[in-house]
């Protein structure tokens, strides 16, 4: 008996990188941030991540997570004045395999959302500072050089590392815009 699923349904195996997604957590937490593009590099390197040059108007990382999806985004202030480096205030990845269009994988990413989350309790020796349910479910640590938030969907588990002031600044629009 090779397949024990019903006939002409395919049985999906989604992956969960939680050593590294660690990696880059614990990292994160240790590094020493300018949250400016000019941290990219660096970053990734320490990581074993690639990068595109800080100086592209959209900067881009490869995670070296074993998903399906390793790119990473990165959002930048192309506001900046030509003379100030470009803040770097998000970067996101998956820690998951992103799924689409399957319902059936939704418990196995709400486990691994809560297992990632118990591992990063433990390794930053806090409770969570923010959580939601809607519209996605998440976890928010504040700490003192960098916000790190998990969220679960109904595709992937995914990590963003964010620069504390410009947490600060959403915060502030979210909380001034609750019409």
């Amino acid at each position: 008996m090779a397949d024990s699923a019903p006939q002409g349904r395919t049985i999906s195996i989604m992956r969960v990188d939680f050593d590294r997604a660690l990696d880059a957590i614990q990292a994160a937490t240790q590094f020493d941030w300018t949250w400016t593009v000019d941290d990219l590099p660096t970053f990734s390197e320490r990581i074993g991540w690639q990068s595109s040059s800080p100086d592209d108007k959209n900067p881009s990382l490869t995670t070296n997570l074993d998903v399906n999806r390793t790119d990473a985004s990165v959002l930048v202030d192309n506001t900046a004045k030509p003379d100030v480096r470009r803040p770097l205030e998000q970067m996101w990845f998956h820690a998951s395999d992103v799924v689409l269009d399957d319902p059936s994988v939704q418990p196995e990413l709400d486990h691994a959302f809560d297992d990632l989350a118990q591992r990063v309790f433990e390794m930053v020796g806090q409770r969570p500072t923010g959580w939601s349910l809607e519209p996605l479910r998440s976890l928010r640590w504040d700490l003192p050089t960098i916000v790190v938030t998990l969220y679960v969907s109904d595709e992937d588990v995914s990590v963003y590392l964010v620069s504390p002031e410009y947490q600060k600044w959403c915060d502030e629009i979210e909380a001034s815009g609750d019409d």
